[in-house]
């Protein structure tokens, strides 16, 4: 897993195992930031900075890249923390998955954001995925950010006390309503846990009950279970209504939690900085850290 994945394996002493990037993370840094991380990420800085979504939407605004000479060196650069991104560091999926939006035409100040989340991984190369022993559920949370275009949808599944699959995409259709694009995000969600629900099981580890797939839409959570709910959502596509069909076959249950408790929030929206520890310590199983509480 090291030599070609460039994933670190660690065993802990309470037989917890924990999966980091260290070296790759260092092997970046020494590619894309040769004098060494921006001086304005510091340890407790956040993977994007305050005008972060500013830098995005002004780059996107554009119908030509700002400089031709930019483009490749960001490509490269986001290729590489998409694949850290996609293996143990969901804690940059957010702001991976905006500028990828700006693969075509970044900005001086979109290269510097990519730069800065490349030095918050260098000031946190050590923080990775832990999975802890023992008896374990699987958890799912789903959330949506309606935008008047097309909406984010986050997710994650947690096992074991850490996250095996999490996600920020565009949505592909444009949701009329924050009810439709909770959906969206849930229906997308579901194809996670149905999919972990039998890797589990395959492991000896069979889920004795539907999984608990959470949202802080409770619009969203009555359309996936009552068929005849809301006539405004005739128009929805049928794809869109998965979730649906998995709470029929007892595949799933959707419970309902308030914003503050939907760990999917992470992967929708710039956060402050006490909540995006918090919920990074709950996705990722991290040791509790006074200094960030």
């Amino acid at each position: 897993m090291e030599d070609l994945l460039g994933i670190e394996v660690e065993y802990n002493r309470d037989g917890s195992i924990k999966l980091h990037q260290r070296k790759y993370i260092e092997k970046l840094v020494e590619r894309f930031l040769p004098d060494g991380p921006t001086p304005k990420a510091q340890r407790g800085s956040l993977p994007y900075s305050k005008d972060f979504l500013v830098h995005v939407n002004e780059a996107l605004s554009h119908s030509e890249p700002e400089d031709p000479s930019l483009v490749k060196p960001f490509q490269q650069l986001i290729g590489c923390l998409m694949y850290a991104t996609t293996s143990t560091r969901p804690d940059i999926a957010y702001p991976v998955h905006q500028l990828c939006k700006c693969l075509q035409k970044p900005t001086r100040a979109v290269v510097d954001e990519a730069h800065h989340v490349l030095s918050y991984l260098a000031r946190h190369a050590d923080v990775g995925l832990t999975y802890a022993p023992g008896d374990a559920q699987l958890t799912g949370y789903s959330d949506a950010s309606w935008e008047t275009s097309h909406s984010t949808s986050g997710w994650t599944v947690l096992w074991q006390s850490a996250a095996l699959a999490w996600g920020s995409t565009k949505q592909k259709a444009i949701a009329l309503s924050s009810c439709e694009a909770e959906l969206m995000a849930l229906s997308e969600a579901t194809k996670d846990v149905v999919y972990f629900r039998k890797l589990v099981s395959g492991l000896g580890a069979a889920e004795g009950r539907p999984t608990a797939l959470s949202t802080d839409s409770q619009s969203a959570r009555d359309v996936s279970y009552n068929p005849e709910h809301h006539s405004r959502m005739k128009h929805v596509q049928r794809r869109h209504f998965y979730v649906r069909d998995m709470v029929e076959a007892l595949e799933i249950e959707v419970p309902f939690v308030r914003t503050d408790d939907n760990l999917a929030d992470f992967f929708t929206k710039p956060l402050p900085a006490a909540k995006f520890y918090d919920m990074r310590r709950k996705i990722m199983n991290e040791p509790y850290s006074p200094a960030r509480a």
